[in-house]
């Protein structure tokens, strides 16, 4: 699917909508954010205050198991109100929307949780028994009006984006009618649209075609909705290419029954060609929302990634210009590869690629793939690895390597043991530091992580305004780098963790950088002689990064500040 090209006209207007009295208390919204940003949230709908006292929260751990990690609950819920419970380790931002911390808030995307009364499962998140990563990286909002459910069904839950806590703590009747999000639809298919809408729909209003309608001569013959979308497949007359369409959406509701009135979207049926992913990325700041565009040249596979997990459906892909010098510029990220991603391959060749250009959380891509019009060659290409330093990564033009497979020689890991599925972890090449981010089928999982300077390879993603790389397979960590410019020192850091001062004892002189979890520099000491006290007291709590260098190699270790 790809969106047409569009301009957004107008909002549909809410309905009153009266509150909904709930047999019980309910989880009202589930966050698995970013590192430790995991938040649990439970709404008292039922019309009366409520004594916590005969309830607790546990949890699975791994899809399998009994329900562990009770945590019990106490104090009063006023009606109409919210508890919030976060993890210990989160953010300060996000702790601060907290009623309490508790461990229960410990998933990573395989854990059901479930809310207990008097000892009965009363309502459940998550798929108990399920291994695969179901809720990983996703805010999950219960549907006003549904649950309690003791066996989950995600039908009743609506999926935000990644680490968005905005409504954390506020959970109320939804008074706001659908909005329209973007018309997608099929180069090769022009009597074909989807309307792709803000949240999940009342089948019935959906499905009535009386309630759409176009302009410029087209009619809409047919509404065809499944249960659960977000979408609405209209069959209409034949769209003429490179002509513009408005579509008005009357009495299409949400399952709170808030319904749309004389909301408007205007399309352009077709697409703008365009040379190669250089030229589509140059049209970063200027591209039109919801435009598509079409990749004229070849482009190359360089990482297949499936977004939930290894098996599932939705897969991410990138892709970089065939026979480009350097991937610089020349790369590019697929949003959701659905109906194709079991033909692509690392060094696929896709000709006719066509879909929208975004930008999100200031990470450039293409989105809403026209994969019906997408020609897998059956070709295989070489792939372009382009070899750059951290500092060009964190550079004035570090937006520039976004999506590229790229390769940092002689990095030091700062973290031991083997590595885990979707994790964070912290490499330097002796002058500066940057995230190294698994993804969550890699066959480096359970690899041990690397004690001596090795290389390292991985596609560039964004995250909190910075550079990150992601290793795509084993390969992408190579073996001991040959000729390292230096090897790992012996250094004593103590005491770790830190209320205030740190001592920090190394051979000789050396300089010493100290880095925040995201990579940032946050101080930097140069020649030190033996022993030096150092004063972490103007750091906020945390894990920090303390990075020691002197003639003979350099030391990465951790360091908590308390």
């Amino acid at each position: 699917m790809f969106i047409l090209g569009s301009a957004f006209l107008g909002l549909g207007m809410a309905f009153a909508q009266e509150s909904v009295t709930l047999s019980d208390l309910i989880i009202s919204e589930y966050l698995e954010g970013s590192s430790n940003n995991k938040a649990i949230e439970i709404y008292n709908g039922t019309g009366a205050d409520v004594d916590l006292a005969a309830y607790s929260l546990m949890k699975q751990t791994n899809g399998s198991g009994d329900y562990k990690n009770e945590q019990v609950l106490a104090g009063t819920l006023a009606n109409g109100e919210t508890f919030v419970l976060v993890n210990s380790q989160a953010s300060d931002e996000l702790k601060a929307l907290g009623d309490m911390t508790s461990n229960v808030t410990s998933f990573n995307g395989n854990d059901a949780v479930a809310l207990f009364k008097s000892g009965e499962k009363i309502d459940e998140v998550g798929v108990f028994g399920d291994s695969t990563m179901w809720g990983e990286n996703v805010t999950l909002r219960r549907i006003y009006g549904e649950g309690p459910t003791a066996t989950y069904d995600e039908t009743e839950w609506e999926e935000g984006d990644f680490d968005d806590y905005s409504d954390l703590g506020r959970y109320s009747a939804d008074t706001e009618a659908p909005v329209i999000e973007m018309v997608t639809g099929e180069a090769s298919d022009p009597t074909t649209i989807m309307v792709h809408f803000s949240e999940t729909l009342d089948a019935a209003s959906a499905a009535n075609v009386a309630n759409y309608s176009l302009d410029n001569g087209a009619t809409v013959d047919s509404a065809i909705y499944e249960e659960g979308r977000t979408y609405v497949v209209l069959r209409t007359s034949s769209l003429t290419p490179a002509t513009e369409y408005t579509i008005t959406v009357n009495g299409v509701a949400d399952r709170s029954g808030n319904a749309t009135s004389n909301a408007t979207y205007t399309f352009t049926f077709g697409y703008i060609d365009v040379e190669n992913l250089a030229a589509l990325n140059a049209l970063r700041d200027s591209y039109a929302e919801g435009q598509a565009y079409r990749i004229t040249n070849p482009v190359v596979v360089t990482a297949v990634i499936g977004k939930f997990g290894s098996g599932q459906s939705t897969t991410n892909v990138w892709v970089q210009d065939q026979g480009c010098e350097t991937t610089v510029g020349h790369s590019m990220m697929l949003y959701r590869i659905e109906e194709n991603a079991a033909n692509l391959e690392v060094g696929s060749v896709i000709n006719n690629l066509i879909g929208q250009l975004t930008v999100y959380n200031d990470l450039v891509e293409m989105q809403y793939i026209d994969e019906a019009s997408m020609e897998i060659t059956g070709e295989t290409a070489d792939v372009v690895v382009t070899t750059v330093t951290i500092a060009e990564l964190q550079g004035e033009n570090a937006q520039s390597y976004q999506n590229a497979l790229v390769r940092i020689d002689n990095v030091l890991f700062a973290d031991e043991g083997a590595f885990v599925a979707n994790e964070s972890y912290n490499i330097s090449d002796g002058n500066n530091m940057i995230v190294f981010r698994t993804n969550r089928e890699g066959s480096y999982i359970g690899m041990e992580i690397p004690a001596d300077p090795t290389d390292v390879v991985g596609y560039v993603g964004w995250y909190g305004g910075q550079a990150q790389i992601s290793p795509r397979m084993r390969e992408d960590i190579g073996a001991t780098a040959a000729n390292e410019p230096a090897s790992r020192i012996e250094v004593a850091v103590y005491p770790n963790p830190t209320d205030g001062e740190l001592n920090v004892r190394a051979e000789g002189r050396f300089d010493l950088n100290v880095y925040s979890a995201s990579g940032a520099l946050v101080m930097a000491q140069s020649g030190l002689d033996g022993e030096a006290r150092i004063d972490f007291s103007g750091l906020s709590k945390g894990v920090y990064v303390l990075e020691v260098r002197n003639s003979e190699g350099v030391a990465v270790n951790k360091v908590v500040v308390r």
